[in-house]
């Protein structure tokens, strides 16, 4: 049978279970393990799951998901210096 406690308490979260603040430090460790990608996109199942990945077309492709909506990805890499690329939906660049 399988234990209630948590025998790994610092283990990180599962996308599902992860708080608003583990989502926000997600997202700045992707960016930081990324750091010399400049354009990122993000995409939203519209069932509360968000996704953001690298859009660099010379490099490969990584991607991590969150419970946050694409709207408040979006809202955050611009709060933190990113611009709307010239698509205007899902395309962010960095400064």
């Amino acid at each position: 049978m399988p234990s209630l406690s948590n025998s790994q308490p610092l283990a990180p979260a599962a996308p599902n279970d992860m708080t608003t603040a583990d989502c926000y430090v997600r997202i700045d460790q992707f960016l930081n393990k990324n750091s010399s990608i400049k354009q990122f996109k993000i995409e939203d199942d519209n069932h509360g799951m968000g996704m953001i990945s690298t859009a660099d077309p010379n490099a490969p492709k990584q991607a991590i998901n969150m419970r946050l909506s694409q709207s408040t990805i979006g809202n955050y890499l611009i709060n933190n210096g990113f611009q709307r690329a010239s698509d205007g939906v899902s395309t962010y660049i960095r400064q």
